[in-house]
């Protein structure tokens, strides 16, 4: 602005002082001859490429690196910056990139992000100021480098088999594989009597055959339907250090299929909300977990309010037999509680239920905190109001024969493998 203004406040003075004519000749032709060469000497289009390269899906909450390449095809060396728009939905630098490169070579960055929501992100093209050696003028070039990149609940189990069979060992931590006498289950063997064994479980064909008294030993069947049920209501949308409670669920929930794929099982999968939003009847096999982990990035944040009934009665329907239903969910009054109360208990009276609570952390964390004024007793006395109602609502739905877990979110994981280990290795289903 600074070269515009000179020629012209000669200009000015060129009407009072005629003598100072061929001055502003000089000076007007050799800024327009600075601006020719500057001109000249920009990047040409198409001399510079960008590459982006991505990830085709990431975990939410768990970090990823992009791969940033700009290439200067042309002799004349380039420099300048590079602007790029981020997803708001990603956690990371949006800074403008600088670079300065010969001709014929390239520069690479790697920026590292933080996918916090579920769903599929796009990265569009970016914007390339590159300046004339001079500074004088720049040229803004828009590149082609628009991208996607999709961010699943749980999708990282897909690409390693370590973390399948570590889910399986989870499930299998500290629990011997049961052999029950007189047990549900598929049938194993013939045992000797022992008294105390439970007369119903004597096989008096056997006992026909030889004069011998002997029991029937069951090992838990192999082939049970595991039914995964997430709530993604208004309660389930809240944040636990960036993430949704709803993801941090969904990611238990996948392993927690991964786990009983690995062992034979049948999984299915319902998200559901004010409505249903996706159901996967229970299959077995390898393809049944993409099936599963792939399934959220079609569900979209309603904020709605739960309704369990409605859900219930669709996921009843695609069970045809007895089945374990394991629920991630959440409530914060008693009429959500009664609720879930009421329509757990019409689940338990054909199927083995779980449901797993995803308690706030902000509830102990509130309790913890020092009080110096008369909110923070208030805040600490609503916390434990509504951690009683909880304890309270919870202590019900066991007394039914309902397992619960009361679990923080991130920390949902090992308590509900084990929980499965156990129930599946009881002879219920």
């Amino acid at each position: 602005m600074l070269l515009a203004i000179a020629p012209l406040a000669l200009g000015v003075l060129v009407l009072a002082q005629p003598s100072l004519f061929l001055p502003w000749l000089a000076v007007s032709l050799g800024l327009l001859l600075a601006l020719g060469v500057d001109t000249l000497l920009l990047p040409k289009r198409g001399s510079i490429e960008v590459i982006r390269q991505l990830p085709a899906d990431v975990g939410v909450g768990a970090g990823f690196s992009m791969r940033l390449t700009v290439s200067n095809e042309g002799r004349m060396a380039a420099r300048g910056r590079l602007h790029d728009i981020v997803p708001e939905a990603l956690d990371g630098p949006r800074e403008p990139l600088p670079f300065s490169i010969g001709g014929d070579e390239q520069e690479s960055w790697s920026p590292e992000y933080q996918a916090l929501d579920r769903g599929e992100h796009q990265f569009g093209d970016v914007t390339v100021e590159a300046p004339g050696p001079l500074r004088l003028m720049r040229r803004i070039l828009r590149l082609p480098a628009a991208e996607k990149i999709a961010a699943i609940p749980g999708v990282e189990i897909l690409r390693s088999n370590e973390l399948i069979l570590k889910a399986a060992r989870d499930a299998d931590a500290g629990i011997t594989r049961a052999r029950g006498i007189g047990h549900g289950g598929e049938f194993e063997s013939l045992a000797p009597y022992v008294p105390g064994d439970p007369p119903q479980s004597v096989d008096w064909k056997a006992y026909a055959r030889t004069g011998t008294l002997a029991v029937r030993r069951y090992i838990p069947e192999r082939r049970r339907h595991v039914m995964l049920a997430c709530d993604a209501g208004r309660l389930m949308g809240t944040r636990v250090g960036g993430v949704r409670k709803v993801d941090l669920a969904l990611a238990a929930l996948s392993r927690l299929a991964a786990a009983a794929l690995q062992r034979g099982d049948l999984v299915g999968l319902i998200i559901f909300d004010g409505g249903v939003q996706t159901l996967i009847p229970p299959k077995a096999g390898s393809g049944q977990l993409a099936r599963i982990v792939r399934a959220s990035l079609g569900v979209k944040p309603a904020h709605t309010e739960t309704a369990f009934t409605n859900a219930f009665v669709r996921m009843n329907q695609a069970l045809g037999r007895r089945s374990l239903v394991v629920l991630a969910t959440d409530f914060d009054n008693e009429a959500q509680g009664w609720e879930l109360q009421r329509s757990i208990a019409q689940i338990s009276r054909k199927h083995v239920a779980i449901v797993a609570a995803m308690r706030d952390p902000v509830f102990h964390e509130t309790i913890a905190a020092e009080v110096n004024d008369v909110s923070d007793a208030y805040r600490q006395l609503a916390s434990l109001t509504l951690l009683e109602e909880r304890f309270n609502i919870l202590a019900r739905i066991h007394s039914m024969g309902v397992h619960t877990i009361d679990a923080e979110p991130a920390e949902l994981t090992g308590p509900l493998l084990n929980l499965y280990g156990r129930v599946v290795t009881s002879g219920k289903l």
